[in-house]
């Protein structure tokens, strides 16, 4: 449905196929319903120790953005321009602060809110590659649920940033739906939730041979009032699969630990965690 609301597939800009925004300069590519405000580590409304770096993003909830009463809309970022050319399977992620103790949205029967993110897609009226984690707060707990499923990936009990990461990959037939793993870590990066899922809804099937390169995160359906109406963002990124593995010192230099990963796919909290890892493989 987010393509129909956006309408934003369009943008001449072609993403690089690594991409990193740690909010550091600027906010980058977002262009938001009500707002978004770089702030300083441990400043702005939220006053949150960034998840890495000196500065991280609050995003402002504009109430009814989504189109139905009750239900906001934060905004959307392309990870620096749709990539309508396939360079390999590939990850998008983001890093969002979540209260365990947040009270519950207005709606209990919905979540309060959506973490939503796509491939791009040629064709605007197939967006089956699309998937979101739907969180919700108890007051006690969020839980983090995928799509329309049931049953949690993970019930979040601790305060902090997570990374809520998507990958598209390929199926060995073409035909087969594109498929993606929703992954979720915790700050040490460890991962605490994951599932796979098919591109085949709710706009598909998306074959596989209609993947290209990145598309956007858009964060949406955000209950009016959830949260105060303010969520914090760090570290958004996309880049090709399988994981980029550091092999020397250098390359964890000049911010590039940002873009890199263990073997086992989770990433590094700072400069002197990937060196230590490049020196000892721990």
């Amino acid at each position: 449905m987010a393509v129909a609301v956006l309408g934003i597939l369009s943008t001449a800009a072609w993403a690089v196929a690594n991409y990193f925004q740690g909010f550091e300069a600027n906010t980058g590519d977002w262009v938001v319903s009500q707002g978004i405000t770089r702030v300083p580590s441990l400043g702005g409304t939220l006053h949150l120790a960034a998840s890495a770096g000196n500065f991280y993003a609050e995003l402002q909830n504009l109430h009814d953005g989504y189109g139905y009463p009750g239900f906001g809309d934060g905004g959307y970022s392309f990870f620096g321009g749709a990539n309508p050319v396939y360079n390999g399977d590939f990850y998008q992620a983001i890093d969002v602060y979540i209260n365990a103790h947040w009270a519950p949205a207005a709606d209990t029967g919905s979540p309060a809110f959506w973490i939503d993110m796509t491939p791009y897609h040629a064709d605007p009226n197939n967006y089956g590659a699309e998937h979101n984690f739907r969180l919700s707060a108890t007051g006690s707990s969020v839980e983090v649920r995928v799509d329309g499923q049931a049953v949690p990936i993970a019930t979040i009990t601790s305060s902090g940033w997570y990374t809520f990461l998507m990958t598209w990959r390929k199926a060995a037939n073409p035909a087969d739906p594109a498929i993606t793993d929703m992954n979720l870590y915790n700050a040490a990066h460890n991962l605490v939730g994951t599932t796979q899922v098919s591109a085949t809804s709710p706009g598909g099937p998306f074959a596989s041979s209609d993947l290209r390169g990145n598309g956007y995160v858009w964060i949406t359906i955000w209950q009016n009032g959830f949260g105060g109406d303010v969520l914090g963002l760090d570290n958004q990124r996309t880049g090709s699969l399988p994981w980029p593995v550091p092999n020397s010192k250098d390359q964890c230099k000049n911010g590039g630990w940002q873009l890199l990963f263990r073997a086992d796919g989770t990433g590094f909290k700072n400069q002197g965690d990937c060196i230590q890892y490049v020196n000892t493989g721990k």
